[in-house]
């Protein structure tokens, strides 16, 4: 139970991290417009790419609360 919870605090820290993370000039840079990868330009990238990472948080907090509710 107590590694439950640390693990779901764990987890928070990096979706809070994340969201810093999500609104800060690494993703979306100030006035730039390039580079592009395969024609994309860079924040779309590290827009998917952040979508992702909030996905699999999402499934570990899923898989810590599946443990905690059913456990057998």
């Amino acid at each position: 139970m107590k590694k439950n919870k640390v693990s779901l605090r764990i987890l928070d820290v990096l979706a809070i991290l994340l969201v810093i993370l999500t609104f800060s000039p690494v993703v979306i840079p100030k006035g730039m417009a390039s580079p592009y990868v395969l024609g994309i330009p860079y924040s779309m990238w590290m827009g998917f790419l952040v979508s992702v990472l909030f996905v699999v948080l999402a499934y570990l907090v899923s898989r810590v609360n599946k443990e905690e509710n059913h456990v057998d």
